[in-house]
């Protein structure tokens, strides 16, 4: 049997390695703000949620397939794969959310120029989810 040589030099061995782990750190802490923005207003979970299994499925097979069958965000994942389907309960809530912190912020802070660029950045997150659909395009009759 013929062995052809490798042409992979330990270096790029060992740089896809790293990368390997740091999107599997990425994955973490994405997952990590996506369970936090689950519990906590003001925090959207559904990018942090896109983000690690994007960054798991470049790293961890066990990991992604943990996200896909989650019973919270399996089905979120799964619609979002498939049609790019951003749920309208999803986007109420977040917007729910949004506006009662920017209210904490406010009433906590009471600095007008911190509160303004928090909601800057809250109505670009409204905006980004406004760009897809609340539900499937298949028609099932």
């Amino acid at each position: 049997m013929n062995s052809v040589p490798s042409k992979i030099s330990p270096f790029e061995v060992q740089s896809s390695t790293l990368k390997k782990y740091m999107y599997l750190a990425l994955g973490f802490a994405a997952l990590f703000m996506a369970y936090v923005g689950v519990i906590t207003p003001g925090i959207p979970f559904a990018v942090f949620l896109i983000t690690a299994a994007w960054a798991f499925s470049k790293s961890s097979e066990k990991w992604h397939n943990y996200l896909y069958s989650h019973s919270t965000f399996g089905p979120f994942l799964y619609n979002w794969e498939t049609e790019r389907i951003f749920p309208r309960k999803a986007r109420y809530l977040m917007m729910l959310s949004m506006w009662v912190s920017s209210t904490i912020i406010w009433v906590t802070t009471k600095s007008i120029h911190f509160t303004g660029a928090v909601v800057i950045i809250m109505i670009l997150a409204i905006l980004w989810t406004n760009r897809y659909p609340e539900s499937s395009s298949i028609n099932i009759s």
